[in-house]
């Protein structure tokens, strides 16, 4: 998983935690502190009711359940102390049987009946106590309290008290606001993450870009952040590192120069003195001894071509050439190294075709170094009667050349190092010819890929910027 991804789960996973632990206690406690409160009152509300209505009645309707006069006058009594926020007041009998309620607030509390069992099953001389919460319809809550009632003849009638528990809904709806709270929050959160993760992930993006140039070309340019936090820390870190690298790098090239430099002298004296010898032998007559030595003379001077190859190489390698950027036609660089290539075309009946054209604003002897090189590897390794194919694809921006042959592909485990310098799969070969060419292509700002090897033969992709200037 990528880096901010990770940032905003990590953000709202503390935003989680953190309103779950402040959101829930708020509203437990907020709806059990107003349910305590409410009980309290209810007690108090009983116990003033309980002393205020006639003990005497009471004990007759208890008494007899019949007399109507008597039940008339009690909730007569019930109803004056009806006052605002009483939803009921009910005189029952231990068994459960009405003796007289509040006519005039003709409320349904069917549904209160589970409390019932409970609320009358009191002692004498027993505190009152409440039942639970219970909800009516939709925005209305009620709540109950008992106390028992000793009548004369030593029975027990239990007044029980509805009160509206209204702060219920308030309740409900600060659960609804906190849960909104908590949305906007994570909204809020995402938003914030998302700008925070881009300035976090941006300078981790361009310092890793920055990484990546410097493997492909040492001499690309240092990317500077100009911040001044860690970053910046590992920003400098980074050019400095690239700095030290340029410098041995630098310093590695010259010895290489140096030591190619004092090869090639005496390697053109000996190609010389071996053409005077040469010229020498074919003016003697021949004979049988005579033709040995010049295959022998001729073993050396292809072994000091060779050679001379080589330290050419090398010499390309550790002192590239100042660019001389000009417009270039590839149809005309092609021409140019096939006329070069011809006697190797003809020793091995071998063929070049192109596909396509474009231009491009590059330097001549660079270009032509890469196609030289392309085009040689893909001769190598197609043998006798190979095809090499130059297929080129044209845009606005972007010039694409495709080079193809019909060799036996590269190995997998060559093909990420098949552009590190002296890494070759050739007996014969020094490993710098690819190297030189991705360098050379990282300069003009293109890239070079291996876009298809196996059986069949290995596409070497190289997609070159249209610019106007480099």
């Amino acid at each position: 998983m990528k880096l901010s991804p990770k940032v905003i789960m990590l953000v709202l996973g503390v935003l989680v935690v953190s309103m779950s632990l402040l959101s829930i206690p708020l509203y437990w406690y907020s709806r059990v502190a107003l349910e305590e409160e409410l009980g309290d009152q209810l007690k108090r509300i009983n116990r003033i009711m309980a002393t205020t209505l006639d003990k005497e009645l009471v004990s007759m309707l208890a008494a007899e359940p019949g007399l109507e006069s008597v039940r008339q006058s009690l909730e007569a009594s019930l109803s004056a102390l009806a006052v605002p926020g009483i939803e009921g007041l009910t005189l029952y009998k231990q068994d459960g049987t009405i003796l007289a309620q509040d006519k005039h607030l003709k409320q349904n509390i069917a549904r209160l009946s589970p409390a019932l069992p409970t609320l009358l099953s009191l002692k004498n001389d027993q505190d009152p106590v409440v039942s639970e919460i219970y909800k009516l319809d939709q925005d209305r809550y009620v709540k109950a309290a008992a106390i028992p009632i000793r009548t004369n003849q030593g029975s027990q009638v239990i007044l029980v008290v509805w009160v509206g528990a209204n702060y219920m809904a308030v309740i409900n709806q600060m659960a609804g606001s906190l849960l909104w709270i908590m949305l906007a929050s994570f909204l809020i959160a995402i938003a914030m993450t998302l700008v925070f993760s881009r300035s976090l992930i941006k300078p981790v993006r361009a310092l890793s870009a920055y990484a990546k140039a410097i493997q492909t070309n040492i001499n690309s340019e240092p990317v500077e952040l100009r911040r001044f936090d860690e970053f910046g820390e590992l920003n400098q870190s980074l050019i400095d590192m690239h700095r030290d690298i340029q410098k041995q790098e630098e310093s590695a090239r010259q010895l290489l120069a140096g030591i190619a430099h004092e090869i090639k002298n005496p390697l053109g004296g000996m190609e010389i003195y071996s053409g005077l010898l040469s010229e020498e032998l074919s003016q003697l007559p021949a004979d049988a001894k005579l033709e040995e030595y010049k295959s022998y003379l001729a073993k050396i001077t292809e072994e000091l071509h060779h050679l001379k190859r080589i330290v050419q190489e090398y010499l390309d390698y550790a002192r590239p050439l100042k660019s001389v950027i000009e417009t270039l036609s590839i149809k005309e660089i092609y021409t140019d190294i096939t006329k070069i290539l011809q006697p190797e075309l003809t020793t091995l009946n071998q063929t070049i075709h192109l596909e396509g054209d474009g231009e491009i604003q590059a330097d001549r002897s660079k270009l032509q170094r890469v196609f030289l090189n392309l085009i040689r590897n893909g001769l190598e390794a197609s043998g006798d009667n190979g095809q090499t194919s130059i297929h080129i694809s044209d845009s606005s921006s972007t010039l694409e050349i495709d080079f193809i042959d019909t060799g036996t592909g590269i190995p997998e485990s060559d093909r990420q190092r098949i552009f590190e310098p002296y890494f070759s799969t050739r007996d014969r070969g020094f490993g710098l010819g690819l190297s030189i060419v991705q360098s050379i292509v990282a300069e003009l700002g293109g890239t070079i890929v291996v876009q298809k090897s196996d059986a069949e033969g290995t596409v070497f992709r190289m997609k070159l910027p249209r610019k106007d200037q480099i």
